[in-house]
C-alpha cells in the first residue's frame, strides 16, 4: 500500500475519533444513560383534612332524632349503627360514636392553639360546649352561644382524632351581637350547627402539620433521612422541589420534552425550582377541578452534590399514578396527593450529556 495513502487514512481516523469524543470533558464518549421509574415518593404527605361545616341540622322540633356526621367526607350519614359517623347532634347535645370506639370531650384551649389531642378523658356525650344566656342583663336572652377559647376533641371509630370549633348554633351563622338576633321574633332558627374542624387521618394525636421535605437519591432510587448529607439530590414538599444546594447542587426547568433533553445546561441552576412544573386546575370548565397536573413538555435538570447531572420528568402527583382523565378522578374519588411518580436518568460519568 502507498505510504502516503496510509498516513492520510491514519490522520482521518484520528480526526473522526476526536470529533466523536468532543462532547465529553474526559476525552471518551459519555456513558449511556437509562431512564428509570420511581413511584409514590411521599412529598410530606398531609394526613390532616378539614374545613367548615355549614348549617348541619339536628332535626329541630324532633326530639330524640339525631343527625350523624362523618368528618372524613364532610357529610351526614343515615346509618346510626355504622362506624362511618364521628359526631352526632340532637339539640344542644353532642354524641360520639361510642358503640364503635369513639369518644368526645371539651378542653379549655383555643382551636388554633390545639396541636395535640389528649388520649384520655373521653365520654359518650358532651353538653358543656356552650353557655345558655337565660335572662341575661345584657346581650341576647335565651341564646345558646359557644364558649370562647374551648375546643371539642373527638376520637373516631377508626382511632383517629379531630378537633372541632363550634361557631354557631343558629341558621346562617348570624351575628349574635345584633338587635335582630336579640329580638326573639327575628332571631334565625336554632339547631343549625356551623363549625370548623380538623381531622387527623392517621392514628396519631398530632393535630398539626410539619413543613418538612422528603429527600430522594437518584443513584439508589430511595429516600434519604439526613437532610444535611450530600447523598440526596432532590427534595419534595408538596409541590415545592429543591436541590441539594447546601452541597453545591442545583435545579432548573427546561421547556423540552424528557426524551429530547440530551445535554444538561452549564448554568442557570437554583436552589429551588423557580418555575412551576404543574398546572393547578382550580374551577376548571372541563376536566378535573382542583387538581395538580404536570405540564407536558417540561423537564427538570438537576446538578447533584457529587457533580453529576440528571434529568427528571414528573408523571404524577397522586398515589398510584391514577388516570386523571377518569370520571372517578374528576368526581374527587381520587387517591391521596403529594405522592410523586417520576422518570429520571442520571449521567454516572459526570458529563453533561445523556445518551
Amino acid at each position: 500500500m502507498d505510504n502516503k495513502y496510509t498516513k492520510l487514512l491514519a490522520l482521518a481516523s484520528v480526526l473522526i475519533l476526536g470529533f466523536g469524543a468532543c462532547k465529553s470533558s474526559g476525552g471518551d464518549d459519555p456513558a449511556p444513560t437509562t431512564a428509570q421509574l420511581a413511584e409514590d415518593i411521599p412529598a410530606n404527605v398531609n394526613t390532616l383534612i378539614g374545613g367548615l361545616a355549614d348549617d348541619v341540622q339536628d332535626h329541630p322540633g324532633e326530639a330524640g332524632k339525631f343527625t350523624f356526621y362523618n368528618l372524613d367526607i364532610g357529610n351526614t350519614i343515615s346509618d346510626s349503627l355504622s362506624a362511618d359517623w364521628d359526631i352526632a347532634f340532637d339539640g344542644s347535645t353532642l354524641v360520639a360514636n361510642s358503640e364503635n370506639g369513639g369518644g368526645i370531650q371539651l378542653i379549655e384551649e383555643a382551636y388554633a392553639s390545639v396541636t395535640e389531642a389528649p388520649t384520655t378523658g373521653f365520654s359518650d356525650t358532651n353538653t358543656s360546649w356552650y353557655n345558655y344566656t337565660g335572662e341575661a342583663p345584657t346581650g341576647p336572652k335565651h341564646a345558646i352561644l359557644p364558649k370562647e377559647n374551648t375546643t371539642l376533641i373527638v376520637k373516631t371509630s377508626e382511632g383517629n382524632y379531630a378537633k372541632i370549633e363550634i361557631l354557631s348554633y343558629y341558621k346562617g351563622n348570624p351575628d349574635t351581637s345584633t338587635d335582630e338576633f336579640a329580638n326573639l321574633a327575628t332571631r334565625p332558627a336554632s339547631g343549625y350547627f356551623t363549625f370548623n374542624y380538623t381531622l387527623q387521618t392517621e392514628e396519631t394525636v398530632e393535630l398539626f402539620h410539619i413543613d418538612s421535605y422528603t429527600f430522594f437519591d437518584f443513584e439508589t432510587g430511595e429516600t434519604v433521612a439526613d437532610s444535611l448529607s450530600s447523598q440526596w439530590d432532590l427534595g419534595f414538599n408538596a409541590t415545592t422541589i429543591i436541590a441539594n444546594s447546601g452541597n453545591d447542587g442545583g435545579v432548573q426547568l427546561l421547556n423540552i420534552e424528557f426524551e429530547l433533553v440530551d445535554e444538561a445546561p452549564v448554568s442557570g441552576y437554583t436552589a429551588t425550582l423557580a418555575e412551576k412544573w404543574y398546572n393547578y386546575t382550580g374551577e376548571a370548565a372541563s376536566g378535573p377541578k382542583h387538581a395538580i397536573l404536570p405540564i407536558e413538555g417540561k423537564t427538570i435538570v438537576v446538578k447533584t452534590a457529587d457533580e453529576k447531572y440528571a434529568k427528571v420528568r414528573i408523571i404524577s402527583y397522586y398515589k398510584g399514578n391514577p388516570d386523571t382523565s377518569s370520571e372517578d378522578f374528576a368526581n374527587f374519588i381520587r387517591p391521596t396527593d403529594r405522592y410523586y411518580t417520576i422518570e429520571f436518568a442520571i449521567q454516572a460519568d459526570g458529563s453533561r450529556f445523556f445518551n
